[in-house]
């Protein structure tokens, strides 16, 4: 009778019992990925719109790429692998200035987008996505008075009526650019960098707000003044605090008017 070494036997099984333990856990993971939202986009006339972008925010705790989409010719969209859970979805074109909604810089108190809630029972989904109110823009560009280079600052637009309502940070205006803004809406405008005097906007009346109206675009150039904070280099906690300002995306220490 031959004799059999099962030491090998008993380290293939092992092997095999924990890399199907290893798939169940993976597929039992993946499937918390499971969702899908399908819909379609139409306009104020109810016309399917086609190349807008449709995106789906997470009502829970997310970090990461919001998950989105392109519509097709006929105004459909599908956005998968989404976890269990609550969504609400906005739609925006900003080519044809319709602004994404999902930021309460255009839509303000009023936004009403369309909510999902996904899970195991209803994974997949269909709806019908409005897009919201067109809005007005400016561009312009922003350079020192004194030399014409380019520069990249801070900016800080805020709703006059609704101070609570703004929207701030580094690269939100660039030396050369184009955003849009809420139609019809009163918004102030204070731009600065290290080493010139802020610049808030002025009509040529004297209101110390803009107001652009629906696909409409007022075209700035913002004039930085050098001060004397020029002639001289930022401390180490000044260029740490700049640095943590820039990666943070914000810029909410407004500086000192005078």
């Amino acid at each position: 009778m031959s004799n059999v070494n099962v030491r090998p036997l008993t380290k293939i099984f092992r092997l095999a019992a924990f890399l199907a333990l290893t798939c169940a856990s993976l597929l039992a993971q993946d499937s918390k990925y499971a969702g899908i939202i399908r819909g379609i986009v139409l306009d104020a006339t109810h016309q399917p719109v086609e190349d807008a972008k449709v995106r789906a925010s997470f009502t829970g705790g997310f970090s990461g790429i919001v998950p989105s989409a392109r519509t097709d010719k006929s105004g459909h969209f599908v956005i998968q692998r989404l976890l269990w859970g609550e969504w609400y979805v906005t739609a925006s074109k900003e080519q044809d200035s319709y602004p994404d909604e999902s930021n309460a810089f255009y839509s303000g108190f009023s936004s009403t987008p369309v909510t999902v809630d996904l899970g195991a029972d209803n994974p997949e989904q269909f709806v019908t996505v409005h897009l919201g109110q067109k809005a007005g823009s400016i561009s312009g560009t922003i350079t020192d008075a004194e030399t014409g280079k380019p520069v990249e600052p801070c900016a800080r637009l805020q709703w006059k009526s609704v101070p609570c309502i703004f929207w701030s940070g580094y690269g939100l205006l660039k030396s050369k650019f184009y955003l849009l803004v809420p139609a019809d809406t009163g918004i102030t405008l204070m731009v600065w960098e290290w080493g010139y005097e802020p610049w808030i906007y002025r009509s040529e009346d004297g209101d110390d707000a803009l107001r652009v109206h629906a696909s409409d675009q007022l075209k700035l150039q913002v004039r930085l003044t050098p001060n004397h904070d020029k002639a001289r280099q930022p401390t180490d906690d000044e260029l740490k605090k700049m640095r943590e300002s820039i990666s943070a995306g914000g810029c909410d220490d407004l500086p000192a008017l005078r």
